[in-house]
């Protein structure tokens, strides 16, 4: 095997990594919502839910990490800088991958502020479940757009085609809205920052 075709396995590697992990968080996540209501007394379905809170969590946490790996490998063991950049796919795939991670970020951070107690009230729960909703969604789009640049279909590619969702038909976005949602991507994740930030001080203060 030539060091290239090794570096791009790094890459494959990561993105199912990523795929596999954010999907179980997503998953997770509805098993803990639908526990919100449906509290039958099968010993079996109350592990489950008291489970799958920590579980969408860590998955969560250990997804992201691969997705931002697979951004880095994608980058930098796939195609030249001037190639990725210039292709009008590419930039869609890249402006919905920033979308996910921003998604997926907010989702950790709203966990780690809140902490368990945010399935306690319900604009938090559904706020929190809209995240991880809109999080999945964004994956199985890049991730299907990233399978067909490489000439493969995507592991999620069954769920999209059940919805109605022909990904064969990829759509592409000028290099300008690209680049405003890039953009907006980042100022989310710079507010989620600060918000944090704020957040953190004012229980100092109240601890004081």
């Amino acid at each position: 095997m030539s060091p290239e075709t090794g570096r791009i396995a790094w890459h494959v590697i990561t993105a199912e990594l990523h795929t596999g992990m954010l999907t179980l968080a997503f998953a997770s996540t509805i098993i803990r919502l639908i526990g919100v209501w449906v509290t039958a007394d099968r010993p079996v379905w109350r592990g489950l839910v008291r489970l799958a809170e920590p579980t969408a969590y860590l998955a969560g946490v250990g997804g992201l990490l691969a997705l931002i790996a697979s951004i880095v490998t994608g980058f930098t063991y796939t195609w030249p800088a001037e190639v990725l950049l210039t292709s009008s796919v590419v930039l869609n795939k890249i402006a919905i991958t920033a979308f996910s991670t921003t998604f997926w970020l907010l989702f950790l951070v709203t966990r780690t502020v809140y902490g368990p107690r945010l399935w306690d009230h319900a604009c938090l729960r559904w706020a929190y479940a809209a995240l991880v909703a809109g999080g999945f969604l964004t994956l199985m789009l890049a991730g299907s757009t990233g399978g067909h640049l490489a000439g493969k279909r995507s592991m999620l590619d069954g769920i999209l085609h059940a919805l109605g969702v022909n990904t064969h038909l990829l759509f592409t976005l000028s290099t300008a809205a690209a680049y405003t949602i890039l953009i907006a991507s980042v100022s989310l994740l710079a507010a989620a920052a600060i918000r944090r930030l704020i957040w953190g001080r004012g229980q100092a203060r109240r601890a004081t």
